[in-house]
């Protein structure tokens, strides 16, 4: 968040390094952190994003501010890592159900993951589920002709990827998708985005020799123009069943 906006408020949650431990306890600072906002900011409801870690830790913090007098409710909504990957490994199933059981109310983002989360744990709770969504009136209109004659000046079809780069977003994947299409149809590749794999993929980039055709954007906080631009959106995530 760069930019003034009406309503929002950022209250960063500070763990210290302490030589005692092997791992930084985030979750205990996060909780304590939100037990300070509620209090002090007169919350009326806690939004977690992610059964694991937050949704534990606003059981936690409504745990200790109920022994002070404070009732807080929180919600938990679901997006899939904390279910599909996360949720994987069995010594985590505890901890996922009895959060997601003792939130006030839980959302997911897709059908699909609401029978996911119903198959692999102890659920008791009504999932609800509110969708993920485009807003599609902001890629309507003219095409952007300067992105076009940037990228492809000779007509080439535009492919696109956008992530955060881990390897569970399978970018490689991308990439060799990429190469099968321009042998039969020239094209460019936008890649937005960043995140830890990225060196692999401009190693991988020079093996394939498409450098001159791949074009890695980084992170772009607007991307709406250039994906109006594009022929095609490419999404390899990996999709783990248990």
């Amino acid at each position: 968040m760069d930019v003034f906006a009406k309503n929002i408020f950022y209250h960063e949650v500070s763990v210290s390094n302490y030589p005692l431990f092997e791992y930084q306890p985030y979750e205990s600072a996060l909780t304590s952190k939100l037990v300070d906002v509620v209090k002090h900011e007169k919350l009326d409801i806690i939004h977690v994003h992610y059964a694991i870690p937050h949704a534990t830790a606003a059981y936690m913090a409504q745990q200790i501010l109920k022994s002070q007098g404070i009732k807080i409710p929180f919600i938990t909504t679901l997006h899939g890592t904390d279910i599909t990957l996360v949720g994987r490994d069995e010594s985590f199933e505890p901890v996922i159900s009895f959060s997601l059981n003792n939130s006030s109310a839980i959302t997911a983002v897709s059908e699909s993951l609401k029978q996911d989360t119903y198959k692999h744990f102890h659920i008791q709770k009504d999932i609800h589920v509110i969708p993920n969504f485009v807003n599609l009136s902001e890629y309507q209109g003219e095409e952007c002709v300067e992105i076009k004659e940037k990228f492809a000046k000779h007509g080439e079809r535009i492919l696109v990827h956008v992530s955060n780069f881990r390897k569970v977003k399978r970018v490689e994947d991308v990439m060799h998708i990429f190469a099968i299409v321009n042998k039969q149809i020239p094209s460019k590749l936008l890649l937005i985005g960043d995140g830890p794999e990225r060196s692999k993929l401009e190693k991988l980039c020079r093996e394939l020799n498409l450098c001159d055709h791949i074009h890695f954007l980084g992170k772009i906080k607007k991307p709406e123009k250039l994906l109006k631009a594009c022929d095609l959106f490419l999404l390899t995530s990996e999709a783990e069943s248990f």
